[in-house]
Order: structure tokens, then C-alpha cells, then sequence
């Protein structure tokens, strides 16, 4: 609210020094009306809205369509457009300097002072003064237009620039605590008690899988707290992770669920940011094993030249009120893929109370291929 009023009172200062302008230009003329005169006047006002509409116009609509859309051409032909207007109808000379030329005659057309008529001498009598024309250029407008235009650039890039910087600090913080809340999920006493349990069963059975189920959770555990905390990992490695994740889910599944999970392409090339798929695999697995029904998780992500699609669908076996609502991981990860992926995204999540799924594209623009 603070912000908002003190912002206020710089646009009407700002407005207020515009205005005085006009009059500072027009100062010369010792008229001690000349204020209340041109303030009472129509065509002063006229003058003074073109410029306010230009200003709000730059400021609302054509920067932030084109200037910040990286549009710079069209945004550059706005410029010339307005500057040629002001060129060709010379708001000051025409609003303000010629009418009030005309009717309050600030500027007397004869300059010479009247002579003596003892001293007049025909001959050397001044030429009779000309009506004045308008200039070839009304220097005025021209320097009103580039300030207005500047001043509103610098206004509108300063707002973006921190709100740029809030953005920043705001996805930086909502990573955190998406890696915390992940971590936390994940490496808790609970899950790693299960998971130990059942490679402590595995090991006394002497089976097959014991070694390679401990280095999946040693890998997992690696990956969440070493290179999760980068901006951006490698598909490949993102991937590795989901697979040991549903390998170590899948000990302590009895054979009522079954799980689906296939990935196509090449991850090798591609960066992405850490965490994004994993979120919604660790929703599934939360809300769509039970011990008494059958049950399947459907994950698939497909990778192509131009995009990443992730796809995730599991029913919903608990149904009290906490469970209804998107977590705080999901919600996390929404507002992540707003900054890291604005406008290079579609995510789609449907949840009709027994099934919930999820649709994730993120787009090439936004890879980092190397």
C-alpha cells in the first residue's frame, strides 16, 4: 500500500513538472497573467492530454508487448510512427505558442519601438513585420516527446528489473524449499527403515538384488543432495533417478500394484531443471499404492528434438481432506516451472476424486542442449 501511494505521488510530481514547463518557455513575457491565462485555456489542456496518453501508452502498452517480448523492431517503428506525428503537427507551435501569439499576443508581431515623430524619416522606416509562420521544426514538442518516451522507458524497465529480482529470490527460495521438502519426504527415518528392511530381506534370502538395491539408494541419496542442487542436471541423470526411485518403491509393492514406466529418447544432451519430474513419480507413489486393491502408475516421458513430455497417472486409494488438495511439493514445482520455464511450458493436472493425472511438456526454447 506504501509502495502504490508513494509511486502516485511520483507520477503527479512528475506531471506537475511537465506542465510548468510550458510556462518556464513562455517566462520571458512579462505578462503577470500569462499562468491563468494559459492554465484556463483548452488548447493548453489538449496539449498537455496528447503527452499523457503517449506517456501511459509507452508505459502500459507498447513496452511490455513489445520492448520486454523482445519485439524490437516493431517497438523502434512505434517510436519513428510518434515522432513523426509530433514533427508534421507541432502540438506546441499549433496548441500553445501561436494561439496564444494570436489572441493574447505574448509575442507583438512589430518588435521596433516607435520613434519621435520629430525624428521619423520615412526612408529609414522599418519594413512592416511579416505574420509570423510556423517553424520549420517545433523543437519544443520534439524534446517533450523523447523526455515523456525516455521517462517512461526508465520507469517501466526499473519496475521490471525488480520485479526481475524479487522473481529471482523467490524461485531461489521456493528450490530450497522444494529440495527440502523432497528430501524430507524421501530420506525420512520411514522410508529409509522400509527400504533398509527390505534389503536387509533380500540379503538374508541371498538374493540377486541386494547389491543393486543398495547402490540405487546410494545413488538416489547422491543425486537429491549433490547434484539437485545445481540449476539444471542432465535428463539423463534425472531420468536414472526416477528409475531407482520406482526400483526401491517397488520392495515394499505386493503384486496388487503394478507399476508402468518407460522413457524414449536420447536424455544425454539435454539439461533440465532438477526435481521437476521426480515431484509428481513421489505424488503417485504417496497417494496410489494400497495393500487391498489393484492399482496401477502409469509414468512415461518421451524426449524429442524440441520437447520433454512427461506423463503420470496413479488412483487415488486415500481420500481424507489433506489428500484432496495439490501438496506443497506440487504447488512448489508449479511456481518453479513459471520463472525457469515462462510461456515454455503446458502443465495439466486433472484429479476427478479417483484418478489423478498429470500432463507435463516443457519446451526446447527453454533446454539447454549442448
Amino acid at each position: 500500500m506504501f509502495q502504490t501511494k508513494k509511486l502516485w505521488i511520483f507520477h503527479l510530481f512528475g506531471w506537475l513538472l511537465f506542465i510548468s514547463l510550458p510556462l518556464t518557455i513562455l517566462s520571458r513575457e512579462r505578462d503577470p497573467e500569462l499562468e491563468f491565462t494559459l492554465l484556463s485555456s483548452g488548447y493548453f489542456w489538449l496539449f498537455f492530454l496528447i503527452y499523457f496518453l503517449l506517456f501511459y501508452l509507452n508505459l502500459w502498452i507498447l513496452i511490455p508487448r513489445f520492448f520486454l517480448k523482445q519485439r524490437p523492431i516493431l517497438y523502434t517503428g512505434f517510436f519513428f510512427i510518434g515522432i513523426t506525428a509530433v514533427l508534421f503537427s507541432q502540438p506546441f507551435e499549433n496548441l500553445i505558442f501561436r494561439r496564444f501569439h494570436h489572441q493574447q499576443q505574448i509575442l507583438p508581431t512589430n518588435r521596433f519601438p516607435e520613434l519621435p515623430s520629430e525624428n521619423f524619416h520615412p526612408e529609414f522606416a522599418p519594413p512592416p513585420s511579416p505574420e509570423r509562420t510556423a517553424p520549420a521544426v517545433d523543437f519544443v514538442s520534439l524534446v517533450l516527446f523523447v523526455m515523456v518516451w525516455i521517462v517512461s522507458m526508465a520507469i517501466r524497465i526499473s519496475e521490471q528489473w525488480r520485479l526481475s529480482e524479487k522473481k529471482v529470490i523467490t524461485s531461489e527460495a521456493d528450490k530450497a524449499q522444494a529440495e527440502l521438502s523432497f528430501f524430507k519426504a524421501q530420506i525420512n527415518p520411514h522410508f529409509l527403515f522400509n527400504t533398509l528392511n527390505n534389503i536387509y530381506s533380500l540379503a538374508v534370502s541371498q538374493s540377486e538384488h541386494t547389491a543393486p538395491s543398495i547402490l540405487k539408494l546410494s545413488g538416489m541419496m547422491r543425486y537429491i543432495t549433490e547434484e539437485a542442487m545445481e540449476n539444471d542436471v542432465p535428463l539423463e541423470d534425472e531420468i536414472t533417478c526416477l528409475e531407482n526411485y520406482i526400483d526401491l518403491q517397488k520392495l515394499r509393492m505386493n503384486a496388487k500394484t503394478r507399476v508402468e514406466f518407460t522413457f524414449t529418447g536420447n536424455g544425454q544432451q539435454t539439461r533440465i531443471a532438477p526435481l521437476i519430474l521426480m515431484t509428481f513419480v513421489e505424488n503417485a507413489f504417496k497417494y496410489g499404492i494400497s495393500n487391498h486393491h489393484e492399482s496401477t502408475i502409469a509414468i512415461r516421458v518421451e524426449h524429442t528434438q524440441h520437447t520433454v513430455s512427461f506423463f503420470c497417472r496413479n488412483t487415488i486409494f486415500d481420500f481424507n481432506k489433506e489428500n484432496n488438495r495439490i501438496g506443497v511439493g506440487i504447488a512448489n514445482t508449479r511456481k518453479r516451472l513459471d520463472f525457469l520455464y515462462p510461456q515454455r511450458h503446458e502443465l495439466h493436472m486433472d484429479n476427478d476424486g479417483k484418478v489423478f493425472t498429470v500432463n507435463l511438456k516443457l519446451m526446447s526454447d527453454e533446454m539447454h542442449s549442448h
